[in-house]
């Protein structure tokens, strides 16, 4: 598949000071919640890993978490989701809730390729969260670097480097 065209919300999700990703097996080094997690342990990009609902362990050298909220500093946290939509959903409520919690709230989401859905975008769009939240087919591992080439680009014609 060709790299997503370059977003405004992509480069705002990528210029986060930290990172979570959110995954349903973390620890299996063949999926795709685990090679997003090394993408950006890669790049030194300070990371936090959560899996959902099952006991804490380690993965990548990184204390596991098992709730989103647990992920410290959230306004300044962007989020990759790589798990299944129907708990994708649910996932998304708690992070951004009705009403608007927005000290508790992540930076953007980016929903990697298959763990979005309808109902997940109906949720972004009642919410009003549209520009902070990435999805339908874009996908970190595959478009990030390419955004960050992006950034520096920009940085780099305004006079400054933020990278």
């Amino acid at each position: 598949m060709p790299p997503s065209p370059v977003t405004e919300s992509m480069k705002y999700f990528l210029q986060a000071e930290k990172f979570g990703v959110i995954g349903r097996t973390m620890s299996d080094r063949s999926r795709w919640d685990n090679k997003i997690l090394r993408w950006y342990q890669q790049r030194d990009f300070p990371v936090t890993a959560v899996r959902p609902n099952k006991p804490s362990e380690e993965v990548e050298g990184l204390r596991l978490l098992t709730e989103p909220t647990q992920i410290p500093d959230l306004p300044s946290t962007s989020i990759s989701i790589i798990i299944n939509p129907l708990v994708g959903i649910d996932i998304l409520k708690s992070l951004y809730p009705i009403p608007p919690n927005p000290i508790k709230e992540p930076r953007g989401i980016w929903f990697q390729p298959g763990a979005d859905s309808a109902d997940i975008w109906e949720y972004v769009k009642k919410r009003g969260i549209e520009d902070k939240v990435i999805g339908q087919g874009a996908c970190v591992y595959r478009d990030g670097d390419g955004v960050l080439e992006k950034i520096k680009e920009e940085a780099e014609g305004k006079g400054g480097s933020k990278l």
